[in-house]
């Protein structure tokens, strides 16, 4: 897979395509990284390229349908790089339709001003909220005189009245929506640099792949991967650190498989945490 580093920091028109709008960039280059060391997945791309073997064939998973959709959306994320596949590819299927929703200025009222007020809003609600999917919107009147600490604590108490169901966005237009509440993308890319230091080192210790991936922010940096074991050494922090990188491999590997419809996020890690060696 080419080097992607680079594309990381995306531009405002990167987020915005063709009447579509997205997020969280950051969490599909995670979905492209995961993908690409999905063996369905790679099966999926052989398969289109018609170089499976017989025996492959009998073999594929029983929803390989699912993997073939995904793969017919998203095509070969290992021989190109992460923007020209998000424009070409990703955008059309992971951005939402229609325009992002934010907090705009409908109107200033003043002693002066004020006889249009009731038009401008009515021009707002048959425009950008329009655009914007109807999202639920609170009218909220703001003396400008109030100091912005007054402001904001003001605001807060209103939004925080208000119940979790209806400050909860509509559901995404998106084809691939990305879910879940608990989107932690370093511990994320962690799992994912694992898998791709165990692939690359299957020889070495677990410790020693773990010191060089660094899943640990505290026993990573207490190991040199390249050091000699000596015998009667104290081994505590190479423990714990082939426990961490174990799991760190366990739940990587399985978030490779948790491609079909969702984006990988620490959701799907507690939900894997119920399967796997904790």
């Amino acid at each position: 897979m080419q080097n992607n580093s680079s594309n990381q920091h995306a531009s405002p028109r990167d987020l915005r395509k063709d009447g579509l709008w997205a997020t969280k960039l950051g969490f599909y280059l995670m979905w492209m990284e995961y993908l690409a060391i999905s063996p369905s997945y790679e099966l999926a791309r052989r398969y289109r390229m018609g170089s499976l073997t017989d025996e492959q064939q009998q073999n594929l998973p029983a929803d390989f349908d699912a993997v073939l959709s995904v793969y017919d959306d998203l095509g070969d994320v290992q021989r190109t790089d992460f923007k020209s596949w998000w424009q070409d590819r990703a955008m059309a299927v992971f951005g939402h339709e229609g325009v992002k929703p934010r907090v705009r200025r409908v109107d200033t009222l003043t002693t002066t001003h004020n006889k249009r007020a009731t038009e401008r809003l009515q021009t707002f609600v048959d425009g950008e909220w329009q655009e914007q999917a109807q999202p639920n919107t609170a009218l909220v009147s703001i003396p400008l005189g109030l100091t912005k600490t007054q402001i904001t604590r003001q605001l807060n108490k209103i939004l925080e009245s208000y119940d979790e169901q209806l400050r909860t966005s509509a559901k995404p237009s998106a084809k691939y929506p990305l879910l879940g509440t608990r989107q932690r993308k370093n511990t994320l890319f962690r799992y994912l640099a694992v898998v791709w230091m165990r692939s690359a080192m299957p020889r070495q210790a677990l410790w020693r792949v773990g010191a060089r991936a660094k899943v640990s922010d505290t026993y990573s940096p207490e190991l040199d991967p390249k050091a000699r074991v000596v015998r009667g050494e104290q081994i505590y922090d190479r423990e714990v650190l082939t426990i961490l990188a174990s799991r760190a491999w366990s739940r990587g590997v399985a978030l490779a498989y948790t491609h079909r419809h969702t984006v990988p996020t620490s959701d799907c890690i507690l939900q894997l945490t119920q399967t796997h060696a904790a």
